[in-house]
């Protein structure tokens, strides 16, 4: 063997040093080798070779929390769905107003229209009884006051007669042997006689009648003709005492003239009118014209439910209600009430009208400080008020501008 020196003794050292490190890093521990050895402790420590995880299977199934889809809510409802959904529930409602409709072709689409504008009241029956290319002119086609009348004294119940006609009925009248020309002095005056006529019977049993009046017209004579049949309706129906119902601006343009298109229910710009001539109705126009009468049919529905619902009371509620009338009246002096229950001395609503500019005056209406007497309200204020002359200012009163002040 060969003698080492210091320097071979340090070399091996080292040597043996290296070799213990190596052999510890290589060797993995049992922790090692469960979290991948060393390379595993490479991934933990900085991330070293790690391996991308496998997308997931799309096949796998998911759970009923992540399969649930979220609903997205609707912004806005136009009020047309909102009363087809309201009227379209299947609780059966009995049917306690009765609305029905006479008249031409433009009655037709106007029954259409109160049909769809009262779909939010299941207990409003619309009932259409128009005939096409009827009118007031010929009676041998269709006789529309007979009608009335049949109507009228038939079991069929009606709260409100709406009528509506007039685009059939420009052509002669026949009166006696003869014939009238339309629009003529006789022909208004017989063609006013059917139109009273025909509300008469709904007048005596005190069903409330809305007549329509005509829309303007494309073509131009007809349409001066229907202002003119728009004049006789509005006369006779008011005389019958039944209501006239203008439509004229709702389907006329900025200058009272015929207009297809105009702003629906909703507000927006639809084509209302249509039709060969162009003088019917849309969906979206016949669906306005029942606009004009929704407020007094609904006034009428409203007032004859309330009837019926007071008429509906026990009599011992009505008894309790008219018991508590009469002790309010009581507690407020019925003593001075008369028997009629109004009060001895009726309050007036205004008091008396008093000017503020006249001259006052005494209890037996002469002037108070008439001329002669130019003192007795305040001396030469009054006077000099009475001749048309500004009073004199007083010293330290607001009306003395005097400068330098004294």
């Amino acid at each position: 063997m060969f003698p080492l020196g210091r320097s071979s003794l340090g070399f091996l050292t080292r040597i043996a040093v290296l070799a213990l490190c190596s052999w510890i890093l290589v060797v993995p521990s049992p922790r090692a080798q469960e979290t991948g050895g060393f390379p595993g402790f490479l991934q933990h420590l900085f991330g070293f070779g790690s391996k991308p995880q496998s997308p997931p299977n799309a096949n796998a199934p998911t759970s009923p929390r992540a399969r649930t889809t979220r609903r997205t809510g609707q912004d806005f409802v136009s009020p047309s769905a909102t009363r087809a959904l309201s009227g379209s529930g299947k609780t059966h409602v009995e049917k306690s107003f009765f609305i029905t409709v006479l008249g031409d072709s433009l009655a037709i689409s106007a029954a259409q229209g109160l049909s769809e504008a009262f779909a939010d009241k299941p207990e409003i029956s619309i009932t259409d009884v128009a005939r096409d290319l009827s009118g007031l002119t010929r009676d041998d086609y269709y006789d529309w006051p007979k009608a009335a009348r049949d109507l009228a004294a038939g079991k069929q119940r009606i709260d409100v007669a709406v009528v509506m006609m007039g685009v059939n009925d420009l052509q002669p009248l026949r009166d006696g042997g003869g014939t009238l020309d339309p629009l003529s002095e006789k022909w208004q005056a017989l063609y006013g006689e059917r139109v009273e006529s025909l509300i008469a019977p709904f007048r005596d049993k005190h069903i409330p009648v809305l007549w329509v009046g005509l829309p303007p017209m494309p073509d131009e004579k007809f349409n001066a003709q229907a202002i003119a049949l728009n004049e006789i309706y509005r006369e006779h129906v008011e005389r019958a005492g039944g209501k006239y119902i203008d439509i004229w601006d709702g389907f006329a343009d900025q200058n009272g003239q015929y207009n297809a298109f105009g702003a629906d229910v909703e507000g927006q710009r639809a084509r209302l009118r249509s039709g060969p001539n162009g003088m019917y109705f849309t969906k979206a126009g016949s669906r306005k014209l029942a606009q004009f009468l929704e407020m007094d049919i609904r006034r009428a529905f409203d007032k004859g439910k309330t009837q019926n619902d007071i008429a509906a009371l026990p009599p011992d509620i009505e008894q309790e209600a008219d018991d508590i009338n009469a002790e309010i009246r009581r507690e407020m002096g019925a003593d001075k009430l008369l028997g009629n229950g109004l009060p001895s001395v009726l309050k007036p609503e205004t008091g008396p009208i008093l000017s503020l500019t006249a001259r006052p005056t005494a209890a037996n209406a002469a002037l108070v400080g008439a001329p002669g007497d130019m003192t007795a309200l305040g001396g030469d204020q009054d006077r000099n008020g009475w001749l048309g002359h500004s009073a004199e200012p007083q010293l330290g009163r607001a009306d003395d501008f005097k400068w330098p002040k004294p």
